[in-house]
């Protein structure tokens, strides 16, 4: 594992269940967010989902990755957010939907990953459109990660970076992953947030997939739930787990069931079943992940 300061490392272990596996719930979403809720939602309406999952989910989180539009003052000013809770907070600004090759990755304005340290932050994220054989597109996103990890060692911050590749084939997957991996992993980031490498039309090379994935990585590793079936997750975390991957940051494939349900039905859905698929994936963390500090 690459080397790392005390403060970083204490940022790591707050996000981090006691056994030192990482089992955050991510609604850090904004426009995808937006678009899987039913009807024309309102920025009123994406914050009080956030806080419903939040109140909801986030007891048996052991961190949270929110952002500063739609969840985190609120989270912390109504104290929906337990004093105990760790969180990490997204640094991108939105607009790369729709074209996420146009150009390198825009930060917010007005926001930085000093402002989320201030706010008591274990850790900045920073999601990354990324191919690999887009050369010069892939040059300025190293270039984008490399000024993000200065500021955030400044600061004494973890940085976690999510690299996506947008629009990629199953049959791509894992040398997609795999280089992108080889690419980054060399650069000064914390952890890594990554798609699963493995083809969803080929399980038999899953653990093959992963292990390539965890030979190169040069830091701890988590996996994304990239909007898949929590049936399909679930099965993916087993894998990834047992070939070195050290816990799971979950958003859709954990939540969904509440974006597809009446506001009137929300809180039930939030309490039953989402509430019942996180507290599921964290005990298959505990029990079969690595913790980050072994890696």
């Amino acid at each position: 594992m690459k080397a790392m300061t005390p403060g970083k490392m204490r940022g790591i272990d707050t996000l981090c269940t006691d056994e030192g596996v990482i089992a955050v719930l991510a609604i850090d979403h904004r426009d995808s967010l937006r678009a899987v809720l039913p009807g024309e939602a309102t920025n009123d309406e994406l914050i009080e989902f956030k806080m419903e999952l939040i109140r909801g989910v986030g007891p048996q989180a052991s961190g949270v990755m929110l952002e500063p539009e739609f969840s985190l003052p609120y989270a912390l000013e109504r104290g929906v957010l337990a004093g105990s809770q760790g969180f990490m907070a997204a640094l991108e600004a939105q607009g790369y939907m729709q074209d996420p090759w146009a150009g390198p990755t825009q930060m917010m304005p007005g926001w930085s990953a000093l402002d989320a340290k201030k706010l008591g932050a274990g850790a900045a994220k920073l999601l990354l459109p990324y191919a690999p054989e887009r050369l010069d597109h892939a040059e300025q996103q190293r270039k984008v990660v490399a000024d993000s990890a200065a500021v955030c060692a400044d600061l004494d911050m973890a940085l976690l970076v999510e690299p996506v590749a947008f629009g990629m084939k199953d049959h791509q997957r894992a040398a997609t992953v795999l280089e992108t991996v080889q690419q980054l992993a060399p650069l000064p980031i914390d952890v890594l947030k990554l798609e699963f490498p493995g083809d969803p039309t080929n399980p038999a090379g899953w653990a093959d997939a992963c292990a390539a994935v965890n030979a190169a990585c040069e830091q701890p590793w988590v996996l994304l739930s990239s909007g898949v079936t929590f049936a399909e997750y679930k099965a993916q975390l087993e894998v990834a787990f047992d070939n070195g991957c050290s816990g799971f940051t979950g958003g859709r494939a954990i939540w969904r069931p509440a974006s597809d349900a009446s506001p009137m039905m929300r809180s039930e859905v939030i309490s039953g079943m989402v509430s019942d698929q996180f507290a599921e994936l964290r005990a298959l963390a505990v029990a079969k992940a690595k913790p980050w500090r072994e890696v």
